[in-house]
């Protein structure tokens, strides 16, 4: 007999209690499994399998602790943290993280100690412990609270001024850039540092400090640099043709700024030997490029034409001879200004008809009504615009001087060939001589020894 069926029949009660444990059983899968389902993301109604569980990425450890500059930026990037100078001038020793992140320094991971040599411990003076950790460091009853960032904070300097910092601070610069420093040994801005000139201008003063950006960007950038110290200068380029052009695009790459015709670190001027014949060349490195010039419509004939008259052949002949020794004959700066040219159809050029003269009699002194006539205006002489000029060139450069050239050089050649002719016939003679003294002399030996 089965004994399933034999215990059911004697106990009743366990099968119904059986029975409602089944049914508990099924309402509680029918209610957990959609739950399960639609938790799991499975909203079409598929049931979506667990994922296995993945452990957490490791935590990074903050890299400002391991930077080289942490220990720097706990007091530097407090904005009220002062330095006074022995004479009692108050600087700011605050540095923005940002202006030096930005700076070509920053991505470089360029460290503090690069430029500041002297301050690679703390404190960075033995002899003054400047301040200790409790003046930014609360602390109360034992325990170390923040830091108070706007602390007021004013301590001792070892510099006698801001300029003798600077001036210390800037030779750490030669420890990389040994290139620019060679450069700028003979410039005028070294020369007037060695004259005794201590604000003449250094690395420094034209670059600045943490917030060091790429050189020459944007353009305008440099004429405003060179301005801090040459204001007037700048005020009167600004006005100029040149200057006009960067102010309506900074970016414009054909406007001449100040290192364009000074040089970068090489910076040269008025009181350099050979400055002034060199000006010719500065010039015309843009206005002999055709395609620059046909951007605006000026001719590169404007080089050319001076090339070829009486002042632009005196400067270039001394330049490329290389005597030291500046030509006085006018060069473009000469006639058209220095910081101040301006476009020659402009009321304020000192090329017009009106200012012509006057700039004549810069030079020449007697110069009347007339005498700036006989300038041809930087055009070349055509049959239309100056037959005479024109008639005068073909008569020099197609008749008079080939014909004078090629004349001496026929005179040189008859001359030569009648000096060989020459020296040839005394040659033949002196030889002739000799043979018949050889002859003579033979003749007497047979005389006095006969066969």
């Amino acid at each position: 007999m089965n004994p399933l069926l034999l215990f059911t029949a004697f106990c009743p009660r366990v099968v119904r209690l059986g029975r409602r444990f089944g049914v508990v059983v099924l309402l509680l899968g029918a209610f957990l499994v959609p739950w399960k389902v639609a938790a799991a993301g499975g909203g079409n109604g598929a049931v979506v399998p667990e994922a296995t569980p993945v452990p957490a990425p490791p935590v990074p450890a903050p890299t400002e602790a391991a930077s080289p500059n942490a220990n720097c930026r706990m007091c530097h990037t407090n904005h009220r943290f002062q330095g006074r100078f022995q004479n009692g001038e108050i600087i700011s020793l605050y540095v923005d993280e940002g202006a030096f992140g930005n700076s070509v320094h920053g991505p470089a991971g360029l460290e503090c100690i690069a430029c500041h040599p002297k301050t690679k411990s703390y404190p960075h003076q033995p002899s003054n412990p400047q301040i200790d950790c409790t003046t930014c460091h609360l602390v109360t009853d034992g325990t170390v609270g923040k830091v108070t960032r706007d602390l007021a904070l004013t301590v001792d300097l070892p510099f006698a001024d801001h300029r003798a910092m600077t001036l210390e601070i800037n030779q750490a610069c030669h420890t990389c850039h040994e290139r620019a420093y060679t450069e700028a040994a003979d410039s005028m801005h070294v020369r007037a540092m060695e004259s005794g000139n201590r604000h003449a201008p250094v690395c420094a003063d034209c670059h600045g400090s943490h917030a060091i950006a790429t050189p020459g960007q944007p353009r305008e950038k440099v004429t405003e640099i060179c301005g801090q110290c040459h204001r007037a200068v700048y005020t009167t380029y600004r006005s100029s043709v040149h200057g006009a052009a960067l102010a309506k695009d900074p970016t414009n790459a054909d406007v001449p700024t100040c290192v364009d015709c000074h040089g970068v670190h090489s910076v040269r001027g008025p009181r350099s030997a050979t400055f002034h014949n060199d000006t010719i060349a500065i010039c015309g490195g843009c206005h002999q490029d055709p395609e620059r010039m046909a951007k605006y419509g000026v001719s590169t004939a404007v080089y050319r034409t001076y090339l070829d008259d009486f002042h632009g052949r005196s400067v270039n002949l001394a330049r490329l001879a290389g005597t030291g020794q500046n030509s006085p004959e006018a060069t473009c700066f000469d006639c058209h200004g220095t910081h101040n040219i301006q476009a020659a159809d402009d009321p304020r050029a000192m090329v017009t008809a009106e200012n012509l003269q006057r700039t004549c009699q810069r030079c020449h002194k007697g110069a009347n009504a007339r005498f700036p006539q006989a300038w041809m205006g930087h055009r070349p002489p055509t049959w239309d615009t100056a037959p005479v000029v024109a008639a005068i060139n073909m008569v020099y450069g197609y008749g008079l001087v080939p014909g004078v050239i090629g004349g001496f050089l026929v005179f040189i050649a008859l001359d030569a060939r009648k000096r060989w002719r020459e020296k040839h016939r005394r040659w033949r003679e002196a030889v002739a001589e000799a043979e018949k003294e050889i002859e003579a002399e033979l003749g007497a030996d047979d005389d006095h020894h006969p066969a």
